[in-house]
């Protein structure tokens, strides 16, 4: 589901009160099996319920965040969607949440490189940053579609980027892979 421009970016509080120190690195976590060792983490969430804070982001995102120590990053997009906008316009950004205060340390913003498939179809669905971010402790990864592979220290600096290829497949889909890591790189 892809949610409105001004998405609300929600943390329960057990999960944070009660493992601050565990890492979720990946999509589906470290394991990649969607399994967390804690039993206390809600079921339920609401406007009042198992809420510590909410952070407002500056666009919208389907990507789901990872966490390190005592921070929490998440991708999300601007420029285009369901309130208009164009392709040449396209931004991703990467931010850095502190995971108690709710307040963002950081973010860094990467406008779209080369022509993205256009916003219909099942791009509406899931828009242009439904790839999450994956990090190591050292780095944070991300995979932002046809402008590439970037990879970012904890403080926000760019430390690398990478060209992946430019090509659509015939569905017009868009891209939705998120990155893994293979043996510690």
């Amino acid at each position: 589901m892809l949610f409105s421009r001004f998405v609300f970016f929600v943390l329960a509080t057990a999960t944070i009160t009660a493992h601050a120190a565990e890492n979720w690195p990946s999509f589906r976590g470290g394991s990649a099996d969607a399994k967390s060792p804690d039993s206390q983490i809600p079921l339920t969430w609401g406007e009042t319920e198992n809420l510590k804070w909410k952070c407002p982001l500056p666009g919208a995102g389907s990507s789901s965040p990872v966490v390190w120590g005592g921070k929490i990053f998440v991708t999300c997009y601007s420029g285009i969607g369901r309130d208009g906008g164009s392709l040449n316009d396209l931004v991703r950004h990467l931010l850095c949440i502190d995971r108690n205060s709710g307040e963002v340390v950081w973010e860094k913003k990467v406008a779209s490189k080369a022509s993205e498939d256009s916003y219909r179809g099942y791009l509406t669905e899931h828009g242009y940053a439904s790839n999450s971010p994956v990090t190591d402790g050292k780095f944070v990864y991300v995979f932002y579609g046809k402008s590439g592979v970037y990879a970012f220290d904890m403080n926000g600096q760019e430390q690398w980027k990478v060209g992946v290829g430019t090509e659509s497949s015939n569905r017009r889909w868009g891209s939705a892979a998120s990155l893994r890591l293979h043996d510690d790189n």
